[in-house]
């Protein structure tokens, strides 16, 4: 006979920094802004029962189309982000659902995790081959890509391994470029407009990467689905910063 039991592994001593919780344990605004609807923005009042991510669809409805669909809520102190991703007929590719926090453009509202080397995300989805999962950033000074994007933002890709189960995942800062494309949400594809867009590197590269002044002046955090055609679900349980990853699995033992 056999019970699953939950075993932890650190790779690393060092304390993890916090960034986003689920639990109502801060104070929150959410903000409602169907743009390409043509419904005005709804602000809610500060509630500590709710969570400044929120679904949104953004303001171009030749990038988004208007058809990928997307909610955001809170669900027994866990961030739920779910909906389907669309083709936009006008580019034959897949639209995109973003869910954002409320930030604050002048000052850094995270602590400084210029110390740390990546963020580190508990998550769990029903639906783990989802290809367009991506987690972003903004900061006081971030560069932007495009006019579709006056804030910039620093955004990464992210896998989910097979399976329903809780996992963590660890996105290094050195995956994340403010240089991402409105078109696919990556750092290495070219526009239609033909603009060349520059992932994080070495040498010249360097330039596209977070500094440590930027991951010093955290204003907000976003996560996405992108650049893949499907329903989607994803389950967030916490967004943290980490100098190194943390290693969770199951494991089997006797009873």
């Amino acid at each position: 006979m056999y019970k699953l039991v939950l075993a932890t592994a650190l790779l690393s001593t060092a304390a993890a920094q916090t960034l986003e919780t689920f639990d109502g344990s801060r104070t929150w605004s959410e903000t409602n802004d169907p743009v390409s609807s043509g419904v005005a923005p709804v602000r809610h009042r500060r509630d500590p029962h709710r969570s400044p991510l929120t679904a949104h669809r953004p303001p171009s409805p030749q990038v988004m189309g208007g058809l990928s669909q997307a909610t955001f809520k809170i669900s027994q102190g866990t961030g739920v982000f779910n909906g389907t991703c669309k083709i936009v007929p006008s580019l034959q590719a897949p639209g995109f659902c973003s869910a954002q926090s409320e930030k604050t453009h002048l000052r850094a509202s995270y602590p400084d995790v210029s110390k740390s080397k990546g963020l580190e995300l508990v998550v769990r989805s029903t639906t783990p081959t989802f290809k367009g999962f991506k987690v972003a950033f903004a900061t006081k000074h971030a560069k932007s890509s495009s006019r579709y994007t006056p804030f910039g933002t620093f955004k990464a890709p992210f896998a989910l391994s097979s399976g329903a189960r809780e996992q963590t995942v660890f996105v290094p800062f050195t995956d994340f470029s403010w240089d991402w494309s409105p078109y696919t949400g990556e750092c290495d594809t070219k526009d239609p407009t033909g603009v060349q867009h520059h992932c994080c590197g070495e040498g010249d590269l360097e330039q596209y990467c977070p500094s440590s002044k930027d991951l010093a002046e955290l204003t907000g955090l976003e996560l996405w689905a992108e650049g893949a055609e499907g329903d989607f679900h994803l389950e967030v349980k916490s967004i943290a910063a980490v100098a190194a990853p943390t290693l969770r699995y199951n494991k089997k033992v006797d009873a």
